[in-house]
């Protein structure tokens, strides 16, 4: 309801006596509800500058009536008369023209809450009957809120010079980060110069132990080529000696089976009589003394004896009448034996044939063979073991009997093969050293170098289930207390802080992944304190994790300096 004053109640001269103590009594009521009016337009003064109700300082001038009387919206879109200002009626489409009571929703009151802090409230919760202002202005006085901006300012100061001196204390320990930091810095820069002269050295190095490992192993091929080609001269005259008894053996047992023509295992005179590639004066007969001559003068031998002693003395014999063995002959000698030698020939392939010869001779081999192999196989049981297989699947590795100055060069080419490998790893040491120093160069740590000391530090928190683990700069995890393998929450990304707020957040992401679900990251919020260590861990989405963190890196002086300033102009 609207209070209008109009000039008809002001014309006393036309009203009787009644109307006069009528017109008396409403005039008072008037001056009574317009000095309310005032109060509730200005509200209280503050720093002599007249302001409605519920406006702050900084927007008091936007709140000074025209020269007549009117008062402009804020959005530009009407005027009004100034007194209809916190009037309980929304006139402007902005709400401007209630900045004191409740009628316009989207209205902000200011509290002026002298003594402590001031503080802006929705229009709402202007005369609701709860006192949000500390001085009580958002209620009218029937409601009785008590002023305890002057406590409750006293508290806080309290409280902002307790973290003033926390803040204090932290600026000095992030002083000694800073120094620490910056020399870790120079030390880097120092150490990277160093190690890249070193490199530097070792390269020459490397190409000097190259070429001696070249030229020590160009000797040792050489030796070596020497070496082995006369190891395979060795080798072939070795198997050709090994092979001859063999191969003498082998032909020996094939010529014991022929002459053994009773098949009892040994070679007699009479045996041998038959044969007349055994006449040794050619007079075609081969007598007993020739026979026992071959016989070394015995009358029979048995295989061992026919191998060792008679073979030697019948295979020239043989092999003359083979055509494999010619002695020298003299012009006589070649006319007179030829003759004798066809007819010998022919009389003996009329005797036997070749073909059955040599298949008589196959038969009578492997005849021989079979009752060898079944006199000699021993009976073996099933599972049991044959001594003289296990003898022949051993195996052996020898180690070359090289002569001493191959032995000498083989030496010298492995100490220049060592020497090379002991430089390339000593190079591949330092080169690794060099990139841990670019990565760690790559790091922001902050405009002063304060977060360097924190690179290689771990932090934990534990709660009912999992033990948290932040190492900043590097990853952070979780592992259950119950037993488990560890998680890693996410790996170094990136600071995640807000403008000049940069150092406030760090992020950590590519985590391991979830089931089902995305990687797992992290958001590491970060406040100041004297002391580094975890405060809260959280998990606000899935897989999504939130860690509290304090460190004196965090306590900015110049922040501090500015946040003090704010309070006093308050």
């Amino acid at each position: 309801m609207r209070v209008k004053f109009t000039r008809n109640w002001f014309c006393l001269s036309q009203r009787s006596d009644s109307d006069l103590n009528m017109h008396t009594q409403f005039i008072r009521l008037a001056l009574i509800a317009y000095a309310l009016i005032v109060a509730v337009v200005y509200g209280d003064k503050d720093n002599n500058i007249r302001r409605p109700r519920g406006v702050s300082l900084a927007k008091a001038a936007l709140y000074q009536p025209q020269s007549d009387g009117s008062w402009s919206c804020l959005d530009g879109s009407k005027r009004i008369p100034f007194v209809q200002i916190n009037d309980d009626y929304c006139d402007c489409a902005d709400g401007s023209d209630e900045p004191g009571t409740a009628a316009c929703v989207q209205m902000r009151f200011h509290c002026i809450n002298q003594g402590h802090q001031p503080l802006d409230i929705y229009s709402s919760h202007v005369q609701d009957g709860i006192c949000d202002c500390c001085d009580g202005s958002d209620e009218l006085p029937a409601v009785g809120c008590a002023n305890t901006c002057l406590e409750l300012g006293a508290a806080a100061a309290i409280q902002r010079r307790s973290e003033a001196e926390l803040h204090k204390r932290g600026a000095e320990r992030r002083q000694e980060m800073i120094t620490r930091g910056k020399q870790l810095k120079a030390d880097r820069v120092a150490r990277r110069s160093e190690l890249q002269a070193r490199i530097k050295e070792q390269e020459s190095l490397k190409a000097e132990k190259e070429q001696l490992k070249t030229n020590a192993e160009a000797l040792e091929t050489e030796a070596l080529e020497v070496y082995r080609e006369q190891q395979r001269e060795l080798d072939a005259n070795t198997a050709q000696a090994e092979q001859e008894p063999q191969q003498m053996r082998h032909e020996a047992s094939l010529s014991f089976v022929r002459f053994d023509a009773n098949k009892d295992g040994f070679v007699e005179i009479t045996e041998l009589m038959i044969d007349m590639d055994l006449d040794k004066d050619r007079n075609g007969v081969v007598t007993v003394e020739e026979a026992k001559y071959f016989l070394d003068e015995r009358e029979r031998v048995d295989l061992d004896a026919f191998v060792t002693l008679a073979w030697p003395r019948i295979k020239p014999l043989k092999m003359l009448a083979d055509g494999l063995f010619q002695p020298p002959q003299t012009e006589e000698q070649a006319a007179t034996e030829a003759p004798l030698a066809n007819e010998q020939q022919e009389a003996q392939l009329e005797i036997d044939p070749p073909t059955n010869e040599h298949e008589d001779l196959e038969d009578e081999e492997e005849h021989y063979d079979d009752e060898e192999d079944e006199e000699e196989e021993p009976d073996v049981g099933v599972g049991e073991a044959l001594p003289e297989f296990e003898a022949t699947t051993e195996t052996t590795t020898t180690t070359p009997n090289y002569d001493p100055e191959t032995q000498r060069l083989i030496e010298q080419a492995n100490g220049a093969r060592q020497a090379l490998e002991e430089v390339e790893r000593q190079l591949r040491e330092i080169e690794h050293e060099v990139k841990e120093i670019e990565e760690q160069d790559a790091k922001d740590y902050g405009v002063n170098e304060e977060w360097a000391m924190l690179d290689g530090e771990c932090y934990t928190f534990e709660d009912r289930e999992y033990v948290y683990t932040l190492c900043p700069f590097d990853r952070v995890s979780q592992k259950p207390k119950n037993g488990g393998a560890e998680t890693t929450l996410g790996r170094w990304d990136q600071w995640f802080g807000e403008g000049d707020n940069k150092y406030t957040r760090q992020k950590y992401a590519q985590g391991a992944a979830c089931w089902n679900g995305p990687q797992r990251s992290a958001l590491v919020n970060i406040r100041c304190a004297v002391e580094p260590k975890i405060t809260a861990v959280s998990e606000p989405n899935r897989c999504e994790y939130s860690y509290d963190f304090e460190t004196p890196a965090a306590c900015d002086s110049d922040a501090l300096a500015a946040t003090a300033r704010a309070h006093d102009e308050l």
